[in-house]
């Protein structure tokens, strides 16, 4: 199990840190989203579904440092090894996510680094802005040339989620609000300021089939492992059960995590993985081992407990059985109207 959360996350969130230098900032040159060298690869195809996902990807950058020796904050997309350092995270997700069932869009994008989120609070909230505005643009972009008036779903992990939520707060249209079935924020936080300065943006899931919904829970096996930067989240909802108060769910609630088969090129199933129970909007799971997903290098940020890696695929089945009941239910308002 460790050897699978090491190739599908370890490989791809380790960076070295270095210290900030906030008057020698590189920001590489913004991506076009006319050019499809900026989305997925598989994202464009004929799209025959009747719901899209509009996905995000979480911190997956190589390369903290520049040729010359500067720190690097934020991810150049222009350079294939960057796409690359993203692919395999971007394949599972359309893969597992969206197979037969919806329409995968997927940006490129210049995200800021892991370094970025070693910082002051106020330096990662200035940063944050760069990949902020890309996601924007990617968004408006789709709107207006790809998504031809379907519903689509946002889901994101990690700072996926943290750009995706500012994007629901402001940057959308009610007219694009209206055609969101839901939002899936894993692994990040939305605090009680939050839910109050956006009521009509942020709402929080109730159960398993309301739309126009947030869905968001950070997994732990211990209430002491927040991570720092995701520590007052106001949110959460238990992906098994689908309540929001500490009723527990069983592991015969959990329909299995996916690993990958090398040979088959496929994913094997393994069911009934985990239980899990909500504690003050975290998800606790104590039948995960803490040392399936722990770095010790990044300890300051997931302290031993915390299951972050683990978040976007711990639940995927249980997560896209919900993904097409809510569309389901979305469908069939808009056919009643």
């Amino acid at each position: 199990m460790k050897k699978f959360v090491y190739f599908l996350i370890l490989a791809l969130f380790i960076t070295s840190c270095s210290k900030s230098d906030k008057e020698g900032d590189i920001i590489p040159q913004s991506p076009d989203y006319s050019d499809t060298t900026y989305w997925y690869s598989n994202a464009l195809t004929t799209a025959n579904q009747l719901v899209d996902v509009f996905y995000v990807y979480p911190t997956l950058g190589t390369k903290p440092i520049d040729d010359q020796g500067n720190p690097l904050f934020y991810t150049n997309v222009d350079k294939l090894t960057e796409r690359n350092a993203a692919k395999v995270n971007l394949k599972f997700m359309k893969d597992v996510y969206a197979a037969k069932d919806f329409n995968f869009f997927a940006p490129y994008y210049r995200q800021i680094t892991l370094d970025v989120y070693f910082m002051e609070e106020a330096s990662m909230l200035e940063k944050i802005k760069i990949p902020e505005a890309d996601i924007l643009r990617a968004f408006q972009y789709y709107m207006a040339h790809l998504n031809q008036g379907r519903p689509f779903i946002l889901l994101g992990h990690s700072q996926g989620s943290q750009v995706l939520i500012e994007l629901l707060k402001t940057a959308m249209t009610p007219e694009q609000y209206n055609q969101m079935v839901a939002a899936y924020l894993i692994g990040f936080q939305i605090t009680e300021q939050e839910l109050a300065t956006y009521p009509d943006r942020l709402k929080p899931a109730q159960g398993s089939s309301d739309t126009g919904v947030i869905i968001l829970y950070n997994s732990l096996s211990d209430i002491h492992a927040k991570s720092p930067i995701m520590s007052h989240s106001a949110v959460g909802i238990n992906p098994l059960n689908w309540k929001t108060d500490t009723t527990s769910a069983t592991k015969e609630e959990h329909l299995g995590i996916l690993k990958y088969n090398a040979q088959t090129d496929s994913y094997d199933t393994i069911p009934h993985f985990t239980g899990a129970a909500l504690n003050a909007h975290y998800l606790i799971c104590t039948d995960v081992n803490p040392d399936d997903c722990y770095i010790e290098a990044l300890k300051a940020l997931f302290p031993r407990g915390n299951l972050h890696f683990m978040d976007s695929w711990l639940y995927c089945l249980n997560i896209k059985k919900n993904m097409k009941t809510r569309s389901d239910r979305f469908l069939s308002g808009r056919i009643d109207d």
